[in-house]
C-alpha cells in the first residue's frame, strides 16, 4: 500500500483525531445503552464492546506513533521559540559591548583633556593625569583593546579598572571632574561582565530536537499497517464487516481526496504546436 506523497504530519495527526472520535462512538461496554449525547452512527453500524483484535492492535500502535509525533513537534516548536527569545541575550551582549566601548572612549577623551592642561601648582597636577593616561591608553595600543575579542577585551579592561581604583587615579578623577565618567564606566564594565559571563554564570540554552524523521517514519508505517488491516476486515460473508471498515476508513478516504484536489485543479499542459513540414517541390499549397 502506498500512502499519498503529499502527506504531512498535520494530516496524520488530524486523521488520528478523526479516527479516534469514530472509534469512541463505536465502543460501548457490554450492556451499555446509548446516551442522548453520543455521536451518531450510520445505518448498518452497531456499537461494539471492543474493536476486532486485528484492528485494535494496529490502531493502538498508530495512536501511540501519532501522539509521539505530535509531542515531538510541540517540543521542537517550544525549543524554536526559546531560541528566538534567546536572541535577546545576544542583543544584550551587543548592547553591553557598545556601552562599554562608548564609556571607554568618553573616559579617554576626558583623560586626554586633563593631561593636556598646563602646570598650575595645584594637586593633583596635569602630570598625574598624564601618568593615568599612560596607564590606561599606552601607545601604540591606545583604545584598541576595546576592539579585541571579548575575553581579551575583558582582561585588558579588568587591568585598567584596577588602575582606576588606585588612590592616585581616584585623586585625578575627582579633581579633574571625571567622577561621572568613572561611575558610568564602572556600570558599563559590570554590564559587560554579566552579559558575557565573566562575573555571572551564563548558561547556553540547550538546543531542541530537530530531526523528526524517526517519529514521522513510525507514524507513517503505523498508519499504513492500520489501513491495510481495516481494508482486510471487509468481507462480504461477514455481516457488518464492510460497513465497519467503511466507517473507520472514511476519514482516510476524505484525506486522500483532499490531497488529490490540487493535482486535479492543475491545468493540463497544452501540447506544443508542431510546425508544418516545408512544402516540397511540386506540392500544392
Amino acid at each position: 500500500m502506498v500512502l499519498p506523497q503529499e502527506l504531512v504530519a498535520d494530516d496524520v495527526i488530524g486523521l488520528r483525531d478523526q479516527m479516534s472520535a469514530r472509534i469512541a462512538a463505536l465502543l460501548r461496554p457490554k450492556g451499555g445503552k446509548r446516551k442522548e449525547g453520543d455521536a451518531p452512527l450510520p445505518r448498518g453500524i452497531e456499537p461494539i464492546a471492543a474493536l476486532p483484535p486485528h484492528i485494535d492492535r494496529p490502531w493502538k500502535r498508530f495512536d501511540a506513533a501519532a501522539t509521539e509525533l505530535q509531542d515531538f513537534r510541540g517540543v521542537r516548536a517550544s525549543a524554536q521559540a526559546d531560541q528566538r527569545h534567546s536572541g535577546t541575550s545576544e542583543a544584550e551582549r551587543s548592547a553591553a559591548n557598545t556601552d562599554s566601548d562608548d564609556r571607554w572612549r568618553a573616559l579617554e577623551q576626558w583623560n586626554a583633556g586633563a593631561a593636556g592642561l598646563s602646570e598650575d601648582g595645584q594637586t593633583p597636577s596635569p602630570a598625574d593625569a598624564r601618568w593615568l593616561y599612560g596607564q590606561l591608553f599606552p601607545a601604540p595600543e591606545g583604545l584598541r583593546f576595546i576592539t579585541r575579542r571579548p575575553r581579551v577585551q575583558w582582561a585588558a579592561m579588568v587591568q585598567r579598572m584596577k588602575t582606576l581604583e588606585e588612590e592616585r587615579a581616584q585623586a585625578v578623577i575627582e579633581q579633574f571632574g571625571g567622577t561621572r565618567h568613572y561611575r558610568q564606566l564602572v556600570a558599563a564594565h559590570a554590564r559587560f561582565g554579566e552579559a558575557y559571563g565573566f562575573t555571572t554564570v551564563v548558561l547556553a540554552k540547550e538546543g531542541g530536537p530537530t530531526d523528526g524523521r524517526p517519529q514521522w517514519s513510525a507514524a507513517r508505517d503505523a498508519l499504513r499497517s492500520l489501513i491495510q488491516k481495516i481494508e482486510s476486515h471487509a468481507d462480504p460473508e461477514i455481516p457488518g464487516s464492510e460497513a465497519l471498515a467503511a466507517f473507520l476508513l472514511a476519514p482516510y478516504v476524505e484525506m486522500v481526496d483532499d490531497l488529490a484536489k490540487p493535482r486535479r485543479r492543475a491545468p493540463a499542459t497544452k501540447p506544443e504546436a508542431v510546425p508544418a513540414p516545408p512544402l516540397g517541390a511540386g506540392s500544392t499549397p
